[in-house]
């Protein structure tokens, strides 16, 4: 049974209404910042019902370091799992911290006592070795049981590089707790360790502190407490409770590899101890290995209609939560909460030299860290993946998101915007940064090693290149005008040679000697037109001229092509023309997105 196995949160902080009929024994809340996921679990410490304690790990944690003294060890017993079920830390001779209220809001410094909680384990284990040997006169090794087991095997599943040693008596006036680095061969103190190892020494302790108890009172001839005892002292086995532990941003300070593993430990846990665990985090890792029963989104309040619970579960099986992130390219783009744009290009992937249009427009405009931008391939699968955002952000997630292509006008001077289709006002992306004052600004560190020495010699440079790429443009444009001819086998298959005739035909047709002439004429005018106008810059590949820019003037300046157009994207940043794109597609996403008389409607 659920230590929580329900629960209803109404007007507090973000939260108008949050809840859940019936509560997994692993939940991991995620969504944007300032939904409330820090509310929520502020909420659930206060829960009712019976059972064992709920602790809580907050967002904010810190932990001084502390300087043991055999003297404070006698005073009040220290258990970290009684520190994170209170709501406020005790006094405690020799543990000077700043704050002792827990709260989601303040700094949570209860890690600060986890060294003298180890040492007075350790105090305790040395009194029950010297009660034995009085009592028998021997210790047998084989009769004492390593209390310290649990502390070990956590520390080899999560942080395989270290072993806990042992806590160091021998200078009274300052206790270490030590651990070993294997690959140094080295023993470093608690205080010592990383941020990250701290952190999970920290975070998972309390939930094997009983297991060691346990082994403790095993050496000295204790029994387990009965049920009266322990709903006093709080000191029943896990195994014997249904506890929960909450945690806020358990990915604190933690590589995402690390983060990885904290999903498979909490697994084991509850399987094994049965303990519930609800999680609000921001972990890309953590989300992305979550099952579809754990996993939940909390929505801002502003994105759900008045009465709406805000927290819902993103997937209702394994199979549609792969169907979703195959979608969107990842569960981090459906829980962002943002508008969705769609832009042309392949995704960009860490450690390629390619520079990626999703990434081009991030460097442009500050504007789009509002949105979710995703590659979608090309023009028509853009179209077609905006519109099955759209569909899974209505039905699924929010009515009043939607997702919208953002695509190349490519030679289509005059296309205009459709039902969630957005044109660029130039061919390509890159057109924005095909101009010789941004161009040279981006180079201003590698000036020395290119060829160019003047922001003059930069324009005779971009319009040699647009004259060279005449011929291309024409091409480019006929080709646009020929279109795509597709074929496909149709019943009865047998005649097939006939369908293969009649297609040839009709592609020849289309293809004639006099129509293709007339496609030529048609575009040869066309790219005259452009250079008439002094649109050349704008109309022309961009992408190709940034290419053959860079092929010929930057190859030898030691600046990569993907760093070339990245630092091209950033100075194009203070274009008017930029500033007016940016400036009109916030307008028109506001309109179609949100549906006042928009394209996409409501």
């Amino acid at each position: 049974m659920t230590r929580i196995p329900n629960f209803l949160v109404q007007q507090h902080r973000s939260i108008n209404l949050a809840s859940l009929d019936s509560v997994p024994q692993i939940m991991i809340v995620t969504g944007p910042n300032g939904c409330g996921k820090s509310t929520l679990l502020d909420c659930l410490r206060s829960s009712g019902g019976s059972g064992g304690p709920i602790l809580y790990v907050g967002p904010h944690r810190v932990s001084a370091r502390q300087v043991v003294r055999m003297r404070f060890l006698a005073g009040r017993k220290l258990l970290m799992r009684d520190l994170q079920a209170t709501d406020n830390l005790p006094n405690y001779e020799g543990i000077n911290i700043h704050s002792r209220t827990r709260s989601a809001w303040d700094f949570d410094e209860s890690a600060s006592y986890l060294k003298y909680a180890l040492c007075q384990i350790e105090l305790d284990r040395q009194s029950a070795l010297t009660t034995r040997f009085d009592k028998d006169g021997r210790v047998d090794k084989d009769a004492m049981p390593d209390i310290w087991a649990p502390l070990k095997e956590m520390t080899e599943n999560l942080l395989p590089h270290l072993r806990f040693d042992r806590i160091d008596v021998s200078n009274r006036d300052s206790i270490r707790c030590l651990w070993k680095i294997f690959a140094k061969d080295v023993e470093v103190d608690i205080d010592d360790l990383s941020s990250g190892e701290k952190a999970i020494i920290q975070l998972f302790f309390p939930l094997i502190e009983t297991r060691v108890q346990s082994r403790l009172r095993e050496f000295m001839g204790e029994t387990e407490p009965d049920s009266e005892e322990a709903s006093i002292q709080n000191t029943l086995p896990i195994s014997h409770e249904s506890i929960c532990v909450l945690m806020d941003e358990p990915e604190l300070h933690l590589h995402p590899n690390l983060q990885g593993k904290i999903l498979s430990y909490l697994r084991n846990l509850s399987g094994r101890d049965g303990v519930q665990f609800i999680l609000a985090t921001h972990s890309t890792t953590i989300v992305e290995q979550a099952s579809s029963d754990e996993l939940f989104l909390l929505r801002p309040a502003e994105l759900v209609s008045v009465g709406e619970n805000q927290l819902v579960r993103i997937a209702s099986s394994e199979e549609k939560l792969q169907m979703m992130r195959e979608v969107f390219g990842s569960t981090t783009n459906i829980t962002a909460m943002k508008k969705v744009v769609v832009v042309e290009g392949s995704k960009a992937h860490d450690g390629s030299r390619r520079a990626a249009d999703e990434r081009v427009f991030g460097f442009l405009s500050d504007t789009f860290s509002q949105f979710t931008v995703i590659s979608g391939g090309g023009k028509s699968e853009c179209k077609t993946l905006a519109e099955s955002i759209s569909e899974i952000l209505s039905e699924e997630i929010s009515q009043k998101l939607r997702a919208v292509a953002l695509v190349d006008r490519d030679v289509e001077e005059n296309a205009t915007d459709e039902l969630g289709v957005i044109y660029l006002p130039v061919s390509t992306i890159e057109n924005f940064l095909v101009d010789p004052q941004v161009i040279w600004a981006a180079v201003r560190l590698v000036r020395h090693k290119v060829s160019l020495k003047s922001e003059g010699e930069v324009e005779a440079a971009i319009d040699s290149i647009l004259d060279g790429r005449f011929g291309a443009e024409v091409e480019r444009r006929v080709k646009a005008l020929v279109g795509v001819y597709v074929f496909r086998l149709h019943d009865p298959v047998d005649e097939a040679q006939r369908q293969v005739d009649e297609f040839v035909e009709r592609v020849r047709d289309a293809l004639s000697e006099e129509k293709l002439g007339e496609f030529t004429t048609k575009s040869r005018r066309k790219v005259v037109e452009l250079q008439e106008l002094r649109k050349r810059r704008e109309q022309f590949d961009g992408k190709k001229v940034l290419e053959e820019f860079y092929r010929r003037y930057m190859q030898g300046s030691g600046m990569s092509k993907e760093i070339f157009v990245y630092g091209c994207a950033k100075e194009a940043a203070n274009r008017v023309a930029v500033k007016k794109f940016v400036q009109d597609l916030a307008e028109k996403m506001e309109a179609e997105l949100v549906g006042e008389g928009g394209l996409l409607g409501k």
